[in-house]
């Protein structure tokens, strides 16, 4: 495809409609009350007079509490459980109340919510409520959350575990006996804030007419959320439509159900006015999920010739103050800890521990760069104490193209066996060196024209992606010649609109500038399951193109009987059907859908009107690649390091968009460089957020990304009719096992090792310090 972007001009323009553009009359203005402390009894709340409120002491009864979510690979769970057994997997899920009720267990945990005539007055009333707290003590450190004698969060819960999962394959002491070196480090992925350029915010409208209650929500998930609507407020999911407008970026903290998209549902139902909240920045540095946190100790076992014997990984997640989607972010990380390489045993066990921080859930790679840090970051160590490039100690452990599909020995979070379908891993490899120049052997250690020393760092790892249950589509060809194409995923900014009405197009053979494409609305479609997981081009894409392309086959058969002809002697091109060969007789496409209206010559009883609805239910992931090379300059005077180039090798199948491909891989990188130098979000002991705010929260600018040289292999995948893997998340997963690599490489000759991210300026210098001392 090389059409452009059809939803630019419109957003360039100011035409975009996101959640805080939705005026309607008499709306009234929402604003929360959250904890300004991390843990503590909460014994009463005062509301100032003249003040409209409700505390979760109103809610009892008359809401139902967060259930545990389905959202994303929830639904799985039971699956996994079934196939690992209780000894290896349990997850605490706590049906926490929409509004806290005797214990709050993080700073920004809502406390109350406030309802005034204009935003600014609901915030100056929030400020006016008065909170009585009696201060617990707060766990913030996750080792120190699992001792014995830690504070609880939930004073039921034996301990402060939510999780334990542990799964494997081979021999795991024979590897490690049998092994010629033996690596070991601990390894840890900095907590990250989310921050989309959008925040979170939420309309809701009840129509007493109608009895229809719409909700428009910044998210990621419409459906999953007109279900969690449905069952909160015990109301028939018929009456009840979400809406997601234009979306300002997701990333996974958009894709649960949050409390605030309840209350506003529940307060338009009580109030009978249109009510309005809008997230701020700072806001949502406070109560948004965020993400990573996790501590590997993990080792590999190796042969004498550097291959790969076996893998022992225990790491520990710190979830904050809830685990809203289970084992979705362990399990990913476990599942993929082996990513491109041959590893004849592994053996892994996953912790995750509640602490009185945000709550964790995914975010883009969802545990896949946590455990490509951890795998990358092991092999280059394990190469360097083995006196080895580290490229070639990757190359003798890759599994070959000739040995797909490849078993890695574990189910997946689906429950299904975990299996590589595709993709040729030296070939993308060997793509990397190249375009980076590594394969002329290129290393780190030289100094540039500045005296800054320079390195090279590379990083591998696979992505299951196109994750089901399923997606929908519905593809209608109304009596204009226009076609409607109805889908359960949403836009966040992917570029929806572009891809799926061209992949509709080329099935049905109508013009793709004649093809509307709905998205994010659940009067449109009505089943539908969201955009997250790398899926939606995979699964939302093969449901398109098997919806239009049973309607094509429909408008053939039916025009080839009226015609006395044969439907092989019919085509579609451009909204008209033709006789191959003889383009003098046609028939456009609105003429045929009025055909099919009823009482039209194409009509029948079970025929009536031009519309296919499907669900396409992939049997399991497909697995995408990639193989990323950094290069960067360590000023050791300053600790400063700066990317000098970036090259990204990948390989998702089929190109249905390369500008789109390429767009994704970009800003997949730009956040995946954040996570590498920038960006964490920090804690005192107490349990006060540092830095939740923008002002102090470090994101990439457009200096510090590098221009990316991006090369493409197209191995089509066979679990799904358009052969393509997912692309969404795959630039982000790399960069901080890449750029760490690099530093250390930098820095090899000084003896330092870079065992965590971000590699920040602060932890450099020490490490600096600490290696001239």
């Amino acid at each position: 495809m090389t059409l452009l972007r059809r939803e630019d001009p419109r957003l360039l323009r100011g035409g975009g409609r996101y959640v805080a553009d939705i005026e309607l009359p008499s709306m009234r203005y929402a604003a929360f009350v959250r904890s300004p402390v991390a843990h503590a009894e909460l014994v009463g709340v005062e509301l100032p007079p003249g003040v409209v409120g409700w505390t979760g002491e109103d809610l009892i009864g008359r809401i139902e509490t967060m259930a545990p979510n389905e959202a994303d690979g929830g639904v799985y769970q039971d699956k996994l459980l079934e196939s690992l057994g209780d000894d290896r997997l349990f997850v605490r899920h706590e049906g926490r109340p929409l509004l806290a009720v005797d214990r709050v267990r993080h700073v920004g945990d809502p406390v109350a919510v406030v309802i005034a005539d204009t935003a600014y007055a609901a915030a100056d009333a929030a400020d006016q409520v008065r909170l009585d707290l009696v201060p617990r003590p707060a766990v913030v450190d996750p080792f120190a959350a699992l001792a014995a004698d830690a504070p609880r969060l939930y004073d039921h819960w034996p301990d402060n575990r939510s999780l334990f999962v542990a799964a494997g394959f081979g021999d795991i002491d024979a590897a490690f006996s049998e092994a010629a070196h033996v690596s070991r480090r601990r390894l840890h992925s900095g907590r990250l804030a989310c921050h989309p350029m959008e925040p979170r915010g939420v309309v809701a409208e009840h129509d007493s007419r109608t009895d229809l209650l719409t909700v428009w929500s910044s998210t990621q998930i419409p459906h999953p959320l007109r279900t969690a609507l449905a069952k909160a407020l015990r109301r028939p999911a018929h009456r009840i439509r979400v809406v997601a407008p234009d979306v300002g970026g997701g990333f996974g903290v958009k894709a649960i159900p949050y409390a605030e998209e309840l209350i506003m549902a529940f307060l338009a139902l009580e109030l009978g006015v249109a009510l309005k909240w809008v997230e701020q920045r700072r806001e949502h540095g406070l109560a948004a999920i965020q993400s990573r946190d996790q501590i590997h100790d993990i080792e590999l076992a190796l042969d004498a010739d550097a291959r790969i014997l076996g893998v022992r990984d225990r790491f520990v997640v710190d979830n904050g103050a809830a685990n809203p989607l289970g084992v979705v972010q362990p399990y990913n990380t476990l599942a993929h800890l082996c990513g491109c390489y041959r590893v004849p045993a592994l053996d892994v066990e996953a912790t995750a521990v509640v602490t009185n921080k945000a709550p964790v859930s995914p975010y883009r790679g969802a545990g896949r760069p946590e455990a490509v840090f951890a795998m990358d970051r092991i092999v280059d160590v394990a190469a360097r104490e083995m006196g080895i490039d580290p490229e070639e100690l990757r190359r003798r452990n890759l599994i070959t193209a000739e040995e797909m599909p490849y078993a890695v020995g574990i189910n997946y979070r689906d429950g299904t066996p975990m299996t590589y379908d595709s993709g040729d891993f030296p070939g993308c490899f060997e793509a990397a060196m190249t375009l980076s120049g590594m394969a002329e052997g290129l290393r780190g250690g030289a100094r540039d024209e500045t005296g800054r020393l320079v390195g090279v760092g590379v990083s591998t790892y696979v992505e299951g992606t196109g994750v089901g249950p399923f997606e929908s589509a519905r593809v209608r060809v109304d009596e204009t010649g226009w076609v409607e194409v109805a889908t359960g995923a949403c836009s966040q900014g992917q570029g929806h609109e572009t891809v799926f009405a061209e992949v509709c197009a080329q099935a049905l053979g109508a013009d793709p500038e004649q093809v509307t494409v709905i998205g994010g609305d659940t009067a449109a479609v009505e089943y539908g399951w969201g955009t997250l997981a790398s899926r939606s081009a995979v699964v939302a894409g093969s449901a398109i193109l098997q919806a239009a392309t049973v309607l094509r086959d429909r408008i053939v058969e039916a025009v080839a009987e009226q015609w006395e002809l044969a439907p092989a002697d019919l085509s579609i091109r451009d909204g008209v059907v033709e006789v191959v060969g003889t383009p003098t007789r046609r028939m456009g496409l609105g003429q045929v859908a009025a055909g099919f209206a009823p009482g039209g010559v194409f009509a029948n009883g079970s025929g009536v009107g031009l519309e296919e609805m499907v669900c396409f239910e992939p049997p399991t992931v497909t697995f995408a690649t990639g193989v990323h090379v950094a290069r960067v300059a360590v000023d050791p005077s300053t600790a400063q390091a700066e990317i000098l180039n970036y090259v990204v090798a990948h390989d998702c199948g089929p190109l249905l968009s390369p500008m789109i491909v390429d767009g994704q891989i970009a800003g997949g990188v730009a956040q995946g460089i954040g996570a590498a130098l920038f960006e964490l979000a920090t804690y005192d002991a107490d349990g006060q957020p540092q830095n939740p705010s923008l002002a102090d929260y470090l994101v990439p600018d457009a200096a510090g990304v590098p221009k990316l040289a991006v090369a493409h292999l197209e191995t089509p995948s066979t679990l799904n009719p358009l052969g393509i893997k997912g692309v969404g998340e795959a630039g982000a997963i790399s960069p901080p096992a890449a750029v760490a690599n690099a530093i250390e490489d930098a820095l090899s000759g000084l003896g330092i090792e870079v065992n965590q991210v971000p590699v920040s300026p602060d932890y450099l210098f020490d490490q600096l310090h600490g290696a001239r001392s």
